[in-house]
């Protein structure tokens, strides 16, 4: 009752005024005599005991406040109520609670050592005093400042902070740059001022005054150590797992805490395959791999130290096509016309399908960027929760560039922004690429903004480097990432009809540059004799309720080829982007040795296919029967149905034991392989390979 009430109190007491000015204040509010005086009994009675404390029950209130009304919004903006039902609701909010709760008392830890450990004396000295002023203006400011990017990064991610917001704070360039291009942020800094400047001015006066009360050391120790076993208890009794409120993941994210959230993945994202995910024994994980993913006509090397080192025989003769692989930036499946989209925002790529294959039935093993380059370029399954691309030990990973070295191919990586985000840079130069342009590279863009140059700028470069790269006389393969598919949404003006900073409208921008560049690509001398792959990176965000948001996977891929083989055809295959690389190998022709777990798209059994995907700390496999395992952290494992219509996913009393078993035989293989430097072709089997090619 005392931390409820202690709030309120306390703001009647803001300048330190006398108690009958309290009671007149109540009084004039109409209060009934008997029940006011009962409540400023227990009001004094409360503040007494607990003396200089009631400053951080007064803080740990007003944090939970601040949570609760969060939580409040979060549920009411965002969570399908008619999804959820009362009890969820209910206990959404109980579990919510004991975040916040854990949050809180957290939250006031460095208070609560600072004025049980000091005496009465030091605690009214000059340096005690700024130093809690200091401390709560930043408690006061960070509240409200926590609340609104809480609320922001929801509204981008349907979810808690998680481990990408711990991500980018290595980036802040492009953050800091994407938030003041994206937001209002004057504003909303104003806001916060506002809330933690007045909360600050207006309790800080009867704070030092309550700071300054003599307690004995029983008293302070008894309550310190307190809060501790409150805290210890909490911790051990709360887990990410706490938060499985419902089957609808947005209910289910809003009924955590977000500084929780951060910590759980800042402190999980590099961790032990082996020891958090359900693993089963070595010798079979490498008899269904090769089981999986060795082909009857490949020659697999026995000896090797990767289960799956082989001379994959494609069957066809051998070309030395360029390939030109296009990845645009957050280009869903929902947002082309072609898959169904009635809105008309890309017309450049509905028109260029009729010159190609459209894969129609392919996912993103993740939803951000560096997880695509990862399986594009190697072939890898995802490792739960960060890429590769900015871990340790990838100095020395086999990509799709490795192999095209080995043909004599010329190899170039090309972005818009900055090739230090997501390790890019480091990545592509020591894994096969030996060009590499960046944002610094572009000089007198036509147009930035806070993730690169335009995608017009990109493609302008583009031509102008291809056209070298041809004049060298060896075929190429050139990789050109796109950005300007990106909040915050800004392009060049009058290229579009439309002007409003909308994701539409960048789609619809996009697309637009997507069609000048193979507009003015036709007349240059590498058209005729070149592959292009164009491709969405990942869907354009997450939403859903699901588990696996599985609408925000799906994304179109479009082959075309010299000569226009198979122009306005379709594969139906289910596929991810894992199959990139071999799909591509697949139309180069020849051998070529390979340890890539994907797939010839176009020359699998269709009822085979599968798709591979990671989302947070889970990861899942797809197969062609719409059946799909989900691993989790803690070694948890579920099973659905998915429904390809609506892409909901109906869980499974049971997860298919033969499909869990080669789920988990695909992440944890990934896993060891790339750890132990083996995510790369024996070189002991070096000699062989020759004689065998």
């Amino acid at each position: 009752m005392s931390k409820i009430l202690l709030p309120a109190e306390t703001a009647l007491n803001l300048s330190g005024t006398n108690t009958a000015k309290q009671t007149d204040s109540v009084q004039g509010a109409g209060t009934d005599p008997g029940l006011r005086t009962a409540l400023r009994s227990i009001f004094i009675s409360c503040q007494n005991w607990s003396g200089r404390y009631s400053v951080l029950a007064t803080i740990f209130a007003i944090t939970l406040a601040y949570l609760l009304l969060l939580r409040t919004v979060m549920v009411i903006s965002y969570t399908s109520l008619d999804k959820v039902s009362i009890w969820q609701e209910l206990q959404l909010f109980f579990v919510g609670f004991q975040y916040d709760v854990l949050v809180a008392l957290c939250f006031v830890i460095p208070q609560l050592i600072h004025i049980t450990f000091l005496s009465e004396h030091s605690l009214q000295g000059r340096m005690s005093r700024l130093l809690l002023d200091l401390t709560w203006i930043i408690a006061f400011l960070f509240l409200p400042f926590l609340c609104i990017a809480e609320y922001v990064f929801f509204d981008e991610f349907q979810s808690r902070l998680n481990y990408i917001a711990f991500e980018y704070i290595v980036y802040p360039t492009e953050v800091c740059c994407n938030i003041w291009e994206s937001y209002p942020l004057i504003e909303l800094l104003a806001v916060v001022g506002l809330c933690g400047g007045n909360c600050w001015y207006l309790l800080r006066k009867n704070f030092h005054a309550q700071v300054a009360t003599a307690m004995p050391w029983q008293k302070r120790y008894g309550i310190f150590f307190t809060c501790l076993t409150a805290i210890a208890i909490l911790w051990s009794s709360t887990s990410a797992e706490s938060r499985q409120v419902s089957r609808d993941r947005v209910a289910n994210e809003c009924s955590w805490n977000g500084l929780y959230s951060f910590v759980y993945y800042a402190w999980t994202c590099r961790f032990d395959f082996n020891k958090n995910y359900m693993t089963i024994a070595d010798a079979e994980v490498k008899q269904r791999l090769r089981r999986q993913i060795v082909g009857d006509g490949d020659d697999l090397k026995q000896s090797s130290n990767n289960p799956v080192d082989r001379v994959v025989h494609t069957g066809q003769p051998e070309h030395d096509y360029n390939v030109v692989l296009i990845l645009e930036e957050s280009l869903g499946s929902d947002f082309i016309g072609v898959l169904g989209d009635k809105r008309g925002l890309t017309p450049h790529f509905d028109k260029l399908t009729k010159q190609g294959l459209l894969f129609d039935n392919f996912y993103a093993t993740g939803n951000r960027t560096a997880r695509a380059l990862e399986a594009v370029m190697t072939s890898m399954p995802p490792i739960p929760t960060e890429s590769i691309l900015k871990r340790d030990h990838s100095e020395h990973v086999f990509t799709l560039a490795n192999v095209l070295a080995g043909r004599g191919y010329e190899r170039l990586f090309m972005t818009g922004g900055r090739g230090l985000f997501d390790g890019v840079r480091s990545f592509m130069k020591a894994n096969g690429f030996n060009h590499f342009i960046e944002q610094a590279d572009f000089h007198d863009p036509i147009f930035a903004n806070a993730w690169g140059v335009s995608d017009e700028d990109l493609f302008h470069k583009a031509l102008t480097e291809l056209d070298g790269l041809q004049k060298s006389g060896r075929p190429f393969f050139a990789t050109i990432l796109t950005v300007s598919n990106h909040r915050p949404y800004t392009y060049p003006e009058g290229r579009i009809p439309e002007c409003e900073q909308t994701r539409a409208n960048a789609v619809k921008y996009a697309d637009w540059a997507l069609g000048y560049f193979f507009r003015e690509a036709q007349s240059h001398d590498f058209y005729q004799n070149t592959i292009f792959v164009v491709m969405g990176d990942h869907g354009a965000r997450v939403t859903g309720s699901q588990l696996f948001p599985m609408s925000s996977y799906r994304v179109p891929v479009l082959l075309i080829q010299p000569g226009r083989t198979a122009a306005g055809t379709r594969c139906s295959t289910l596929a991810c982007s894992l199959d990139i690389a071999p799909t591509i190998m697949g139309r180069l022709g020849s051998d070529y040795r390979s340890v890539f777990f994907g797939y010839d798209v176009l020359q699998t059994d269709p009822r085979r296919g599968r798709a591979i995907m990671q989302h947070n700390h889970d990861v899942a496999l797809l197969d062609s029967q719409n059946r799909m395992v989900v691993l989790g952290f803690g070694k948890s494992s579920a099973g659905f149905q998915l429904d390809r219509a609506t892409h909901q996913l109906n869980q499974q009393k049971n997860p298919d034991q033969e499909m869990l078993h080669n789920a988990v035989a695909f992440f944890q293989a990934a896993f060891e392989l790339y750890y132990s430097d083996r995510w790369y072709p024996d070189p002991q089997n070096s000699q062989q390979k020759d004689q065998s090619i």
